[in-house]
């Protein structure tokens, strides 16, 4: 990101920062506002950038729809940009949102290439990103055994590259399949292997309690902490349980409404496990109307069939049938969400799809000469920058006498000119090298990974073509004719040395006669500079 405005880079930093902490909210006005900006501008590479770090923000507030609206259109960006490394984290975001949808086939698909664009990419820490969602795809889908092998090669990438925050998230999801094993367990009967299921949920939960304190991560923190309460209330140690629930109330910050719910149910079950019914009660009140208050389906189908259980368990009859009745209620509710939420999904793809489309237009303007339609000058220097650190050769083109022929024969015709010069480079150099107009009457061409040699051929073609055209149908007794200054570097020089070099060179072949090229620093030819 290192051309664009430093205020960006210093937000999208500040993102990143608090993203990586759990601090979502605050992360998310930091996002927002860069993308504002990179909308404007418009940049492509840094919409893309924020939608993602949106999506995983959303996703983690618990805001499914709005999380997979800006995945989607991240994805979309990288597609159209061809970056197939970040296409691959924004697929896995996207896979990730739509397995807590519930649709676990797009998921599947989606982590599934995620994995493979990752692996050919050289970015272990989006492959490793991309392994754990496609194991959590697997765990939910009952694959579970081949999900914490997907997981597990996570977790060593993670530890490989020294990043504890991701080694706490996957360790974290890790418990996680050891949970569903423990589940499936006990629907066959097997307590003894629930047990030991548990037990093993608990120390990665703990592991990744480790990580995430090291790293500052509070939302895996909070996770890990309401998780291995949960295993240690069904394995009947209530204490230690609440333990961990009163260092997940300590923490600072606010945990957002998502994670609130379910420290509160997590609670008010670990009550109910150690016969402590009228608190127990109490707290499933708070969750199931932070739940009602904050429209998350989920979590207050859950919370009102764990409060109906407390009430029966009271004996109050008629408040555990009232609330039963809520539970039926949600619960048919929730089972037609599933068309209301892919009715959604279509409605975010089409939207995104709209809004894809204008951005590319903005995109392609924002980087694209109004009058000759090639690159412009930040085009130019952006491909440069893409560059950086590989062969190129530059090369520096300016018309010749070029305010006369605006003087002579009117700006009209040397609009004319200039748009007829842009497709003299652009056919003569072909796909082997980029043109762009800098300014004025000035072109810049970039020959990636090219000797001297090459480009000078291809930038003499340019100019005896531009010399050697009939000018006439635009005026009578109109000529053009073009001076070029080349220099060609092999990486280790910066960009812009190269292109002062190149600049230079311009100036002696205008100094000299004009209509010619200079490669090279000849002490025959004169070197002062030279007047338009």
């Amino acid at each position: 990101m290192s051309d664009y405005p430093a205020g960006l880079i210093d937000g999208f930093t500040r993102g990143t920062h608090l993203l990586r902490a759990g601090l979502c909210d605050e992360a998310m006005v930091e996002f927002r506002a860069v993308y504002a900006e990179a909308r404007h501008l418009p940049d492509e590479d840094l919409m893309a950038a924020c939608l993602c770090e949106m999506g995983w923000c959303s996703y983690k507030l618990g805001q499914t729809e709005q999380a997979l609206e800006c995945a989607m259109g991240a994805r979309g960006l990288r597609q159209r940009q061809g970056n197939t490394t970040e296409l691959a984290r924004a697929m896995a975001v996207e896979a990730i949102v739509f397995l807590d949808l519930g649709f676990s086939d797009e998921a599947f698909d989606l982590s599934a290439e995620a994995v493979d664009l990752a692996q050919a990419g050289s970015d272990p820490a989006i492959l490793a990103f991309a392994l754990n969602a496609k194991g959590l795809v697997l765990a939910v889908c009952r694959e579970t055994e081949l999900g914490m092998a997907l997981i597990e090669r996570a977790v060593a990438l993670a530890a490989e590259q020294a990043n504890i925050a991701a080694e706490a998230y996957y360790l974290l999801n890790l418990g996680f399949c050891h949970t569903k094993i423990a589940e499936e367990a006990e629907t066959f009967g097997e307590p003894g292997r629930a047990i030991g299921e548990r037990e093993a949920a608990i120390d990665l939960s703990e592991r990744a309690i480790v990580r995430a304190e090291s790293s500052g991560d509070h939302w895996t923190l909070r996770v890990a902490l309401c998780n291995t309460a949960e295993m240690l209330g069904l394995q009947g140690r209530h204490d230690l349980a609440l333990a961990y629930l009163e260092r997940h109330s300590s923490l600072p910050g606010d945990p957002g409404p998502s994670l609130r719910i379910h420290y509160l149910y997590t609670l008010g079950d670990i009550a109910l496990r150690s016969g402590d019914l009228a608190q127990a009660s109490s707290i499933l009140e708070q969750a199931l109307a932070l739940a009602d208050s904050t429209q998350q389906l989920d979590h207050q189908v859950n919370s009102a069939r764990k409060l109906a259980e407390v009430l029966e368990t009271m004996g109050d009859a008629a408040a555990a049938l009232a609330i039963y009745k809520r539970f039926h209620a949600l619960y048919v509710t929730q089972s037609g969400e599933t068309a209301r939420r892919r009715a959604r999904i279509e409605a975010i793809r089409a939207e995104t799809e709209q809004w894809r489309s204008r951005a590319t237009t903005l995109a392609d303007q924002a980087l694209n000469d109004a009058l000759t339609g090639i690159a412009n000058r930040r085009s130019f220097d952006q491909i440069l920058n893409r560059l950086a650190g590989t062969p190129i050769a530059l090369a520096v083109l300016d018309l010749d006498h070029f305010k006369s022929v605006n003087d002579r024969f009117s700006h009209i015709v040397g609009d004319a000119v200039l748009q007829r010069v842009a497709r003299a480079i652009v056919d003569q150099i072909g796909p082997h090298g980029h043109a762009a107009r800098l300014g004025g009457e000035e072109f810049g061409l970039i020959f990636p990974d090219a000797s001297e040699a090459i480009a000078a051929a291809f930038c003499e073609g340019v100019r005896i073509a531009i010399s050697c055209t009939d000018w006439s149908d635009m005026a009578p007794g109109l000529e053009v004719t073009a001076s070029i200054g080349l220099a060609a570097g092999d990486g280790t020089a910066p960009s812009g040395e190269l292109m002062q070099l190149a600049d230079n060179r311009l100036y002696i072949a205008k100094h000299n006669g004009r209509d010619r090229l200079v490669l090279a620093d000849d002490p025959n030819l004169d070197k002062q500079r030279w007047r338009a």
